[in-house]
């Protein structure tokens, strides 16, 4: 599994994403983005040359909430913690849900990083639910 939107000059737009992904993922990324939206979340694509690849941060007014990506599977969000805050959400009923939904948990130093693959409308809402928990830390 790979991340597929290498092109820089092919900006990630439904059209554009209608080539790369089925039309059941397609339908999971509008349906996400439209649950973003809902909560006053803005998605802010932009290339990365590092990794030669679009990402869409998940915004609510300037705080980084989350990432979207676009894979060779679908689309996946992560969410990154701090280890200060890590044990709220291994605390919380969401974390059994991200078990649930096949996330993958890694931790990277000193960042705990929570990738959710949308599959469905239980990953989905669990990613809406991961979002809105980084959301409420302070």
């Amino acid at each position: 599994m790979k991340p597929i939107l290498k092109d820089q000059a092919e900006f990630p737009t439904v059209e554009n994403l209608a080539k790369h992904l089925s039309k059941e993922n397609l339908s999971l990324y509008q349906q996400l983005l439209t649950k973003l939206h809902e909560n006053s979340y803005m998605e802010d694509w932009n290339y990365y040359k590092d990794g030669n690849n679009w990402l869409s941060k998940i915004l609510f007014k300037k705080k980084n909430l989350g990432w979207i990506s676009i894979w060779e599977t679908g689309v996946k969000v992560t969410v990154f913690f701090s280890e200060r805050v890590w044990p709220q959400l291994v605390a919380n009923e969401l974390f059994t849900k991200l078990e649930a939904n096949e996330a993958s948990i890694q931790k990277n130093g000193k960042l705990n990083t929570v990738l959710i693959p949308i599959q469905g409308q239980a990953s989905l809402q669990t990613a809406i639910e991961l979002v809105n928990f980084k959301k409420k830390l302070k």
